[in-house]
């Protein structure tokens, strides 16, 4: 059975040549068999290694005169297309157990960037058993075959998630599929980042809670003022766990880079520090004002609630604002 399966998804996946402009074609998660190849730099590179990343594996050999100079043309298109998405890196494994110094001569003939595009190859067979067994590609010398036509190879550009699992593939010799693809690489990046989008929901459920709780105390109902300033204060907490949650359970500590140009940049730098300096100022002076107010010392409670109040309101609509620039206008994928 698991023989046939194997036959089936040969078959299904060599369809990609036959793919129409601009066509994705979706995989149910497909998982990556794990693999082991040589970068051109020397360095070894497993399936381990590329966690994390959304990438595209392509499959090559440098002397190709069939569908490899189609596919690389494309291949530099991305290359540039993605230059600084760190997110996204390039994966094209030479299937002629080429010398990797050679591959590194060849990669720079492409342009390729050293740390977003790799070239990986292995030793005799070795890449040609990686593309059969781990991404269930074609890949098989032709006996007898002229030079520049020594492998059958499948043409597919395949997009892998960050857990090592197949999304889909375009046919690469096609170059009006790079749209879908293209999209299809954007999709599967932004999955991650679904949390932001929840942190920024929050801090504007806070500002929505800090403007109904200052008028409700402007219209003396204090029961309402207390639940919403409470409650807004439970809000942010939640905002502060989820926030610490993603930056270093989700990104390890690293920072999402702003990938906006000119004017904007010192605009949303100028905003975050703004926001980043009074959140951390906000959150003692919250905790304090709550604390006057349920032990009922007004006078305190008012006179630091005054300051606190347009602060804690500037931290939770300036939150909202980052949000929107770091992933929406300029996302990081």
């Amino acid at each position: 059975m698991r023989c046939l399966g194997v036959f089936v998804l040969f078959a299904w996946i060599a369809l990609a040549s036959k793919a129409s402009a601009g066509e994705f074609r979706s995989l149910e998660k497909l998982k990556v068999e794990p693999f082991t190849l040589t970068e051109r730099s020397g360095k070894t590179i497993s399936l381990a290694d590329l966690r994390g990343n959304v990438w595209i594996a392509h499959f090559f050999y440098p002397t190709c005169q069939g569908p490899c100079t189609k596919t690389l043309p494309l291949m530099r298109r991305l290359n540039h297309w993605f230059a600084g998405k760190s997110d996204v890196v390039l994966v094209s494994i030479a299937l002629t157990g080429d010398d990797p110094q050679l591959l590194a001569q060849f990669a720079r003939d492409q342009e390729a960037s050293e740390t977003q595009w790799l070239f990986l190859t292995g030793k005799g067979d070795e890449a040609l058993e990686v593309v059969q067994r781990s991404f269930f590609q074609r890949a098989v010398r032709n006996p007898d075959a002229k030079p520049g036509n020594e492998i059958d190879h499948s043409t597919s550009l395949v997009v892998v998630d960050r857990d090592g699992h197949m999304r889909g593939y375009v046919d690469g010799t096609d170059h009006n599929n790079i749209f879908g693809l293209v999209d299809a690489v954007r999709q599967t990046a932004a999955e991650r980042y679904w949390r932001p989008a929840v942190n920024a929901g929050l801090n504007a459920l806070c500002a929505i809670l800090l403007g109904a709780g200052w008028l409700a105390i402007k219209r003396r109902r204090e029961t309402l003022h207390i639940a919403c300033m409470l409650t807004a204060l439970t809000v942010s907490i939640a905002f502060l766990a989820s926030y610490l949650w993603f930056h270093f359970a989700v990104l390890g500590g690293q920072p999402t880079r702003f990938r906006g140009e000119g004017w904007i940049r010192p605009v949303y730098f100028a905003i975050l520090v703004s926001h980043t300096v009074l959140a951390a100022a906000v959150a003692p002076l919250a905790i304090f004002v709550a604390y006057q107010g349920l032990r009922d010392r007004r006078p305190r409670h008012v006179r630091v609630a005054r300051w606190t109040l347009p602060i804690w309101l500037y931290v939770s609509i300036t939150g909202v604002v980052v949000y929107v620039l770091l992933y929406q206008v300029y996302p990081p994928y």
